[in-house]
């Protein structure tokens, strides 16, 4: 990609600009969660819908965990790491210099998901129909660590105060109603790319 600026080229995956007048610097990055609708509605029942009608093309299903990879694409990438298939999906988590990647298939039957990465306690939620999220700190700033168990209805709450989470790591009722579990650099990705920018990426759950 390249902003329409200055011209630098931009890596998708990581923010961080390849070249140009901004070579060297790093967008912030924030939580982007891939769910559903009606899990969506379910923690956001007053949610707007953006107008289909802006006078742009647009793309009306965006297809992941599939169809390989083209072969014009395919020769561009440095590498490949066959410890997984090159489209299986990943939460790709990463803690100061660590890198974790947590199979979708794999951990998917088992959210909320707690696990340490370069010493930190994060969990990864889940949305209220079981799909994984993305990942937060365990942590709450007065030094209490937190678990998660998902209800039968598919609401998170921690054991700790029985307190109720969005996937997106908010407390909306109970005890910590308000607070905002802080958010661990992760994405979904597609195995192939995660590895290529992350070689030394460690496989978990």
């Amino acid at each position: 990609m390249f902003d329409d600026r200055t011209g630098s080229v931009w890596s998708h995956l990581d923010g961080r600009a390849l070249g140009g007048e901004l070579a060297g610097e790093a967008l912030e990055v924030l939580p982007l969660q891939t769910t559903t609708w009606s899990a969506w509605v379910a923690d956001h029942p007053e949610t707007t819908v953006l107008a289909l009608d802006t006078g742009y093309r647009y793309r009306n299903e965006v297809r992941l965990a599939g169809g390989g990879l083209g072969h014009t694409f395919a020769d561009s990438l440095v590498s490949t790491d066959d410890r997984l298939p090159i489209n299986e999906l990943v939460i790709g988590v990463l803690v100061g210099q660590q890198a974790a990647a947590f199979p979708v298939d794999v951990i998917r039957e088992d959210v909320p998901l707690h696990a340490d990465v370069d010493g930190v306690p994060i969990v990864i939620l889940a949305d209220t129909e079981g799909e994984p999220s993305l990942a937060y700190h365990r942590a709450l700033t007065d030094g209490r660590v937190l678990d998660f168990e998902r209800s039968e209805d598919g609401t998170l709450h921690d054991t700790q105060t029985a307190s109720r989470w969005t996937s997106s790591g908010l407390a909306v009722d109970g005890e910590l109603a308000g607070v905002q579990l802080t958010f661990v650099t992760s994405f979904l990705s597609e195995w192939y790319g995660w590895a290529a920018f992350h070689p030394e990426t460690t496989i978990e759950g």
